[in-house]
């Protein structure tokens, strides 16, 4: 049976529901605002408490490393972001729809463990390149 959790962090709440080997979180655009500024930092604040909590309502350890963690968030979050920005920026039917089918998939965040998600791997060699990845980042998201 999941279990939902609200996350009040600087003035945002932050929807995350915890299943078996799975996380989800919920309201992207809070999720947004809150990594709008000191993105590391939050990130970590975030990832830890994620993993405290899972640990609390699942009774085993969260199988997934705090980077690979963050660097999924970044990816879903900073998708629908850019997919956003193109869509206003460039007005052609074939543009719209691939930013639409970017917003859609990547306003679902769900963070897995290896046995039920097929993109772990994905995001644990991603995460080698976190310091990297986090220059290339916005500074603020309007």
């Amino acid at each position: 049976m999941p279990t939902e959790k609200i996350y009040e962090l600087s003035g945002h709440k932050l929807l995350v529901v915890f299943d078996e080997q799975l996380v989800r979180l919920k309201k992207p655009k809070a999720l947004q605002k809150f990594l709008s500024t000191d993105i590391d930092i939050r990130s970590e604040v975030l990832a830890n408490y994620i993993k405290q909590d899972y640990f609390l309502f699942i009774g085993k350890e969260f199988e997934i490393t705090n980077d690979s963690l963050i660097v999924e968030i970044w990816g879903h979050v900073y998708a629908s972001y850019f997919a956003k920005a193109m869509k206003n920026l460039v007005k052609l039917k074939l543009v719209e729809n691939v930013a639409d089918f970017i917003i859609n998939r990547s306003d679902t965040i769900d963070c897995g463990e290896y046995e039920v998600d097929s993109n772990r791997k994905f995001w644990d060699i991603l995460a080698k390149f976190k310091g990297i990845i986090l220059t290339f980042l916005p500074k603020k998201i309007k």
